[in-house]
């Protein structure tokens, strides 16, 4: 259930300076944005339009609000990335955590997750598939944690979240434990302040439902 959060409600004003289409609207105890968002292509054209409600979560803005296409121009299926309220999935949690760790705002919301969710809703509409996406379910979750750690072997995954928690001890001039030849500090150092930003709790949900603990 969205709730009221004090952030959100600073930021409208400024929203509406950048998207003048979009009004301010209420229910029952908090407000929220509802508006049309325009989809430009790359010559800066309008290939579509969506019809949109931006609604407030608690922890915003260190987590994402509440995406909804309201005006039913994408099927409410898994397959669209879109549940049955109405409402979009737009990453999966452990992604979501990196891109709000410093906070973000309802602008940069907008600009660098909701316009490219639509574009590639666009994508889709046109050829069939999206530009990119991660997997349903498990099999995502499975695809984000391989471009992290930049391997599929899980032992190489719990030896990288062991040394991030403070497990393992490494020299940051040793020779990385994946074996790729450079530096640690050169090589896996760099992703471990990402597991920590993800945290032990959120890891530990993922690893759960990829059935590895």
């Amino acid at each position: 259930m969205p709730e009221n959060n004090l952030e959100f409600n600073a930021q409208i004003n400024s929203f509406k300076k950048e998207y003048p289409c979009f009004q301010e609207r209420n229910n029952k105890n908090y407000s929220f944005l509802k508006g049309i968002l325009d989809i430009p292509n790359d010559d800066e054209e309008i290939a579509g339009s969506f019809s949109i409600e931006i609604h407030p979560t608690k922890n915003f803005p260190f987590a994402f609000p509440i995406l909804y296409e309201v005006g039913n121009d994408i099927p409410c299926e898994a397959d669209w990335h879109k549940y049955s309220d109405n409402s979009c999935c737009l990453t999966i949690p452990a992604e979501e955590i990196l891109i709000c760790k410093r906070g973000i705002t309802i602008v940069e919301f907008v600009s660098n997750i909701a316009i490219p969710y639509f574009a590639n809703q666009l994508h889709k509409k046109h050829t069939g598939h999206y530009m990119h996406e991660y997997s349903h379910g498990s099999k995502g979750i499975q695809e984000f944690y391989t471009e992290l750690f930049q391997s599929k072997d899980y032992n190489l995954w719990e030896q990288c979240i062991k040394v991030a928690l403070g497990k393992i001890k490494y020299g940051r001039n040793e020779k990385c434990y994946c074996n790729s030849g450079k530096k640690y500090k050169k090589c896996h150092f760099l992703i471990e302040d990402d597991v920590r930003k993800i945290g032990k709790e959120q890891i530990m949900i993922d690893f759960k439902i990829m059935k590895l603990i």
